[in-house]
């Protein structure tokens, strides 16, 4: 009895002990808990916090209080002054767009409006419709300036780059002409700028001007007695009046490479083929009416000549430049010529037809002829007005050669035979970081395009910046342009050099001054399992020949013989399609002289060589 009376007084002990440290540990704390988590979530002060029975803690949690209050003074004080700074900001942007006559809209890639002014509600026709986080697409016709989006996208120079649009509002009532540039956030896009305003008002009173001089110019041209003196009046007035036009209607230099893309995208769903052929360069133009005209004459002639492969291509020509589609079939018949010209591209614009297209882009008509066996119908359009200048100053002359073993090779092997015109080629060029390769000089881009049936292939090109592994040297990147910024990241030749050789195959290398380009190409071959042991023409050499001469071969001066202008100068790709258009109409000199096949011609290049060095060492 006594045992179990000792366990119940000490069961009884126990329980009081632990009633007392609920009462008296466990509630404070759990109180101290909640409040210390209220107060991390809400505004308490510090007099909220119930104590603890241990003075240590409450002091501690005192100082954790006291601290967390000063930092979200200082935090509170921060975003006041940071709230009041951008009120005022927006107070001053909210002024000058008010202030602004256009109209501004500023959205993300989506579509999604997330700025605008008073005046694009007015210019928009807008009720209560627009509002941050509508589309765009539900106020105006979106293609023409989806259009510009693409081709800023495409545009190495987007960061400053912007461009002309002309679209309607989607009731039909308004005109709008303006400018879109892209946002750009670390030099990627996230959204676009427009400015813009309502025209409707010019070009109705430019389309009755424009009526009542066809009218006028109709009724003159009747047949009657003639009138010479009033005639050759109103011919000249109708030029100043076209040349009036086009040069109100809003334009942008393009390039055509951007340019001849967004057609190829546009047939991706159809049966068509199309190849870039011939050096890139710069128009003046707007590209979307442009891209919307090429797409109409192309499917305008798979459907009257039956034809479904087609070259695209542009040529300089004094004041104008002439963009060519050619095809393999019969010519144009001249009534679809004459229906493609009255086609309508698109009710956005105000039912333009192809006809005003071309007159807003020239005053000269659609030409057509045969050429090589090609059916070649050729548009005219502006020059571009400022081309953009490169970047890079005049190259130092790079060595003639370091190791003319580089040139010697086999008279072609299996392709020795076969005739110039029947060979594919890849005409390439590499910048470097310096001119001695032995010196520890590496390559820091390498491109090459394909020449086939004597045309420039544009679309099958290689292009790739190159880690040489080392810096660049400041005064090999005011040559070429080329950074260490720029081919940070960028693959090691251990990877680019295998692609390369996959795209040349087996196919004929050609380069000016080539044995400086195969030095550093041949110098990895075993490290990176590759062989460059294809037959390999210089334009240099052979312009020697051509020429009788060794003086005055370098690249720009050979092209300015043969009036090639040049692009992009001193970029690898650049200078190889220069390199490849000077190549054409040396085989066509070669074959003039009696050089017909490959073998011939590598013959020519080792006589020529030799001779090279006879003359250097008299």
């Amino acid at each position: 009895m006594e045992i179990a009376a000792s366990i119940l007084t000490l069961l009884g002990l126990a329980g009081l002990a632990w009633l007392v440290w609920r009462r008296s540990v466990l509630r404070p704390l759990r109180r101290m808990a909640i409040a210390l988590t209220a107060l991390a979530h809400g505004r308490a002060g510090s007099a909220n916090i119930p104590p603890s029975p241990s003075p240590p803690l409450n002091q501690a949690v005192a100082l954790l209080v006291g601290r967390l209050a000063d930092a979200r003074q200082e935090r509170d004080g921060a975003v006041s002054a940071a709230t009041r700074a951008v009120e005022q900001q927006s107070a001053r942007l909210a002024a000058l767009l008010h202030e602004l006559r256009e109209g501004v809209v500023v959205c993300n890639l989506r579509h999604q409006i997330v700025l605008y002014n008073q005046v694009a509600l007015t210019l928009l026709r807008v009720s209560g419709e627009i509002g941050l986080g509508r589309p765009l697409f539900a106020l105006m016709a979106i293609e023409p300036l989806q259009h510009c989006l693409d081709l800023l996208q495409r545009r190495s120079d987007r960061a400053s780059a912007n461009l002309p649009f002309i679209s309607r509002t989607l009731d039909g009532s308004g005109l709008l002409q303006g400018r879109v540039s892209l946002v750009l956030s670390d030099g990627v896009p996230s959204g676009y700028v427009l400015s813009f305003d309502d025209v409707i008002a010019q070009l109705s009173a430019l389309a009755q001007r424009d009526a009542l001089l066809r009218e006028l110019l109709d009724v003159l041209r009747q047949p009657g007695p003639p009138q010479q003196r009033l005639a050759a009046a109103i011919e000249h007035a109708s030029r100043g009046y076209q040349t009036l036009l086009t040069g109100w209607w809003p334009m942008s230099d393009l390039h055509s490479v951007p340019l001849f893309d967004l057609v190829a995208a546009r047939l991706a769903a159809t049966t068509f083929t199309m190849t870039v052929v011939g050096l890139p360069l710069w128009l003046h133009g707007d590209g979307h009416l442009l891209v919307l005209t090429l797409d109409a004459l192309l499917r305008a002639l798979a459907a009257d000549c039956g034809a479904t492969c087609f070259d695209l291509s542009a040529q300089n020509d004094h004041e104008l430049c002439w963009i060519s589609v050619s095809w393999v079939g019969p010519p144009l018949a001249a009534a679809a010529l004459d229906a493609w010209q009255k086609l309508t591209l698109s009710p956005a614009l105000g039912g333009l037809t192809v006809k005003d297209v071309l007159l807003h882009h020239a005053r000269e008509q659609p030409l057509q002829e045969e050429q090589n066996g090609r059916c070649v119908l050729r548009l005219a359009v502006q020059s571009a007005r400022q081309v953009p200048s490169d970047t890079v100053m005049e190259p130092s002359s790079r060595p003639e050669f370091f190791d003319f073993n580089l040139l010697e090779q086999s008279q072609g092997g299996q392709l020795a035979a076969l005739g110039l015109r029947n060979l594919t080629f890849v005409v390439f060029d590499s910048e470097t970081t310096g001119l001695e390769p032995g010196e520890g000089d590496r390559m820091v881009a390498l491109a090459g395009v394909r020449i086939v049936g004597g045309r420039i292939l544009t679309g099958e090109s290689f292009n790739r910046f190159i880690n040489p592994g080392r810096p660049i040297p400041a005064e090999s990147s005011r040559i070429h342009g080329i950074t260490d910024k720029m081919v940070e990241g960028k693959p090691p030749l251990a990877v680019v050099l295998p692609q390369f050789k996959a795209f040349v195959g087996d196919d004929v290398l050609v380069a000016h001054n080539a044995a400086f380009d195969l030095k550093f190409l041949r110098m990895f071959e075993t490290d990176y399992g590759v062989s460059f042991d294809n037959a390999v023409l210089d334009t240099m050499l052979l312009s020697s020949f051509l020429d009788g001469t060794a003086e005055h071969q370098s690249l720009d001066e050979v092209c300015h013989r043969y009036g090639i202008s040049i692009t992009e100068r001193h970029t690898a790709l650049g200078d190889a399609l220069a390199a490849a258009a000077v190549l054409l109409p040396m085989l066509e000199a070669l074959e003039a002289k009696g050089v017909r096949t490959l073998g011939e011609a590598l013959s020519t290049l080792n006589m020529t060589w030799e001779l090279h060095q006879r003359s250097r060492a008299v």
